[in-house]
């Protein structure tokens, strides 16, 4: 006699359970195409500056597990943030109009979302991201990133002119770094040194002038909504080059600013160099999308240079883990 009963509320679960599953996606799609540009690569940036130890926080004696286990609040970190920013992006009449082009799988072109949805989900956000990051660390970083966000989007810097949009990037990309560093490092715990926003400043002057590198195959896109893009307003052969220059020009700067030997110098410059060759050469849209992921790649490599000056916390783990031992 319970057996319908049973059958409806197993069925109510299940529609429960997939109904939360797409809510899940629905979300996860406003920040997909920012996992390689931006959490990827300052989640690398706030675990390299926190193991580098001394050159760019309080901490002298960094530990490789300790500094690993906070992997996932970084990511968490980082991606809040995110969230807040695609969210905040994507819900505007233009944004949906130039993602109907170049990123008709998101959310709202999609119709996964209404404008009005995505509006309330960020009234949402917002003070959770807050509180989150006041346990966290990094909340002033959090703060300054939601000014930058309503500057960028509500106030149209981003499609003011793409010198504007570049300046609020840098500022933006800027706090990423100083807040995972942060998260990273352990809030409360230690602080990032004098050298560490030297850093910084380096990391929003290659953020400013390579940026662009992001465009090169949003063009179409871009122009439906408006949008003035160095590409658009410059043309394709002068983006190329303002891309390839300042970054044969960052891929020296940063090893030199390092002090680093062979070594350091290696990756930089391959990893440079990569990136100018296909940029200068391989000019289809799908080229630069892949391209584009190489930018994201060479960022992270830039990243990871502290390590190569000073990795003691590299060698300490390596010579107390046994691991030595096991292969001597």
């Amino acid at each position: 006699m319970d057996i319908p009963q049973q059958k409806s509320e197993a069925t109510e679960s299940g529609s429960k359970a997939s109904s939360l599953g797409s809510n899940i996606y629905t979300i996860w799609l406003f920040t997909r195409n920012d996992l390689k540009s931006i959490v990827c690569p300052e989640t690398a940036f706030g675990i390299f500056s926190a193991l580098s130890g001394p050159l760019l926080t309080t901490n002298n004696n960094p530990s490789l597990t300790t500094i690993l286990a906070r992997t996932p609040q970084v990511i968490l970190w980082n991606w809040l943030n995110v969230l807040i920013f695609d969210v905040a992006n994507q819900r505007l009449p233009n944004s949906i109009l130039e993602d109907s082009v170049n990123k008709p799988w998101r959310a709202l072109p999609s119709s996964r979302i209404t404008p009005s949805s995505a509006r309330r989900l960020l009234l949402f956000f917002i003070p959770v991201v807050f509180f989150i990051t006041l346990y966290l660390g990094g909340v002033e970083e959090t703060v300054l990133m939601m000014v930058l966000t309503w500057m960028y989007n509500d106030l149209e810097g981003a499609d003011e002119n793409y010198i504007v949009r570049n300046l609020i990037n840098c500022a933006g990309f800027m706090c990423y770094s100083s807040g995972a560093t942060t998260v990273a490092a352990g809030y409360g715990q230690y602080t990032l040194s004098s050298r560490a926003y030297k850093w910084l400043g380096i990391v929003g002057g290659i953020i400013f002038s390579t940026l662009q590198m992001q465009d090169m195959a949003d063009v179409e896109g871009d122009k439906a909504r408006g949008r003035r893009t160095l590409p658009i307003v410059h043309g394709d052969g002068i983006a190329r080059w303002s891309i390839a220059i300042p970054v044969i020009i960052w891929s020296i700067v940063c090893p030199w600013f390092w002090e680093l030997g062979k070594l350091g110098w290696a990756a930089s410059l391959m990893a440079g160099g990569l990136l100018v060759v296909r940029v200068l050469m391989l000019r289809s849209i799908e080229a630069d999308r892949v391209t584009w992921k190489v930018w994201c790649l060479w960022t992270m490599v830039l990243y990871a240079l502290p390590l190569f000056k000073d990795h003691s916390s590299l060698m300490r783990f390596w010579q107390t883990s046994g691991a030595k031992t096991l292969l001597a």
